[in-house]
């Protein structure tokens, strides 16, 4: 009666040990490869993988708008920019000639 009980354990073990591993190497390690098991992804939990990105619009979207800092390089911005430096060249020019 104890046989069964002790071979259930070491058969999900053997079944766990067989799964895909890892593999990120790091740096601590010498560029050892991780032998933890691998997530649907291919990487552990703790090296994660890379990310899919957005997959939808929506999605997309959202990703922009989140990396959104300060919009100082944004196409108004510039265009702003650029036509208070023209007005300024105009009145130091208007300047000039009055003087």
């Amino acid at each position: 009666m104890d046989e069964p009980r002790k071979r259930a354990p070491l058969a999900q073990l053997e079944k766990a040990n067989a799964t895909p591993r890892c593999g990120a190497r790091a740096k601590h390690t010498g560029g050892q490869p991780c032998k933890a098991a691998a997530l649907a992804n291919g990487r552990c939990r703790h090296h994660g993988g890379r990310s899919t990105g957005p997959r939808t619009a929506e999605g997309l979207e959202r990703s922009r708008r989140s990396n959104w800092k300060h919009g100082n390089y944004s196409r108004e911005s510039i265009d702003d920019r650029a036509r208070a430096r023209e007005a300024l060249r105009l009145l130091r020019r208007l300047l000039a000639v009055l003087k």
